[in-house]
């Protein structure tokens, strides 16, 4: 099969992280795979790391009138059997110019689908609209869609992340792992730590988003914790991050509809204290691979977090549960399974009946 993914992301956020995973797990499992992504931008740069081929064509905004013939280009040359777009602007543009091949539109997007006639359109031309967590589709963002739908999660690679049977826990260590952003809810973490015993330490890891270190190192000296938190900024490779935690903690007061980061920590045997919002309410088994608190309530965060503190035999079985549950569900191998039965069936049909269901 013969696979064009579209990636008109400005960086490598969940929906760039996803259609890269695409790629690689169509590429690995044998199919012929392009990637279109802006000539030398972070997705660009993403792909080939995990030696993809990319064509280096831009969709975005302003881009996109004079992007259409190169991609017209593009799809008369390689002649794709199938076309997963991960943004509108590469929906639209297959819609456009891709003639019958079959379109499949991944959502990753907070955002509510838009609306009107055009979309409408667009929308009736798309084969396939895949969701990455079931909560979209309980939070209607499937919207006016008469079309065929279905969820398939996100994978985390668990060759990459993985559970460390030496570990060796000096002190506890709350990681959280996230861009700096306030919707990512790092005072959450910071006021919690407030009420926490002298010996627990946190990691924040992420890069500024419209708030600096600086502002939340400041605040974090007004609660006099300063000396127990670290802002590691912007890191690469967070594995040795994870490797010294001993809970993973995700504060997001919204968002979230695919956390990488909680993925990324349970592959790695850490349970998760998660707020109770949006993706994660699939993601975490509460109870079983974590915790959830209540979006925004430090006080029930510090609660659970010294709970497990304290029992740290549990805290290892959630932990090695949130693995297997990533190993059983999330891994490349599951996904990939899942993918190829749905792109093969696209193909095969070159239309889904027009009917929703799961996967």
């Amino acid at each position: 099969m013969r696979v064009l993914v579209t990636i008109n992301c400005i960086g490598v956020d969940a929906s760039a992280a996803g259609g890269i995973a695409l790629a690689r797990m169509m590429a690995e499992t044998g199919h012929t795979v392009i990637v279109q992504a802006a000539p030398d931008g972070p997705v660009t740069r993403a792909a080939a790391e995990q030696s993809l081929e990319c064509t280096s064509l831009n969709l975005q905004k302003s881009a996109f009138i004079t992007g259409l013939l190169p991609f017209r280009k593009l799809i008369r040359s390689f002649a794709p059997d199938v076309i997963c777009t991960t943004r509108a602007d590469g929906q639209t543009a297959s819609v456009m110019v891709a003639g019958d091949v079959p379109i499949v539109r991944i959502r990753c997007d907070i955002r509510k689908p838009r609306s009107g006639r055009f979309w409408k359109l667009v929308d009736r031309r798309t084969d396939l609209v895949v969701f990455p967590s079931s909560f979209m589709m309980k939070r209607d963002y499937i919207g006016d869609r008469e079309g065929p739908v279905t969820v398939i999660p996100h994978p985390v690679d668990t060759d990459l992340y993985s559970f460390s049977k030496d570990r060796e826990i000096s002190e506890p260590l709350l990681v959280s792992i996230g861009r700096l952003s306030p919707m990512k809810g790092h005072r959450t973490l910071i006021r919690a730590l407030a009420l926490l015993p002298e010996d627990v330490k946190a990691v924040i890891a992420g890069p500024s988003s419209q708030q600096s270190m600086e502002e939340l190192k400041t605040f974090a000296r007004s609660l006099e914790v300063e000396k127990r938190l670290i802002l590691a900024g912007k890191v690469e490779n967070v594995r040795d991050i994870i490797a010294r935690g001993t809970i993973g903690v995700i504060t997001s007061l919204g968002s979230e509809v695919v956390s990488r980061a909680g993925m990324e920590m349970m592959s790695s045997g850490l349970p998760i204290l998660a707020s109770a919002t949006n993706g994660l309410l699939d993601l975490v088994k509460d109870g079983r691979t974590g915790l959830f608190h209540s979006p925004g309530n430090s006080r029930q965060l510090a609660s659970q977090a010294e709970y497990l503190i304290r029992n740290p035999s549990l805290a290892m079985r959630m932990g090695r549960k949130a693995r297997k549950m990533c190993i059983d569900r999330l891994s490349y191998p599951v996904t990939a399974e899942k993918w190829n039965h749905t792109l093969n069936e696209i193909t095969e049909r070159n239309k889904i009946p027009s009917r929703r269901y799961h996967q």
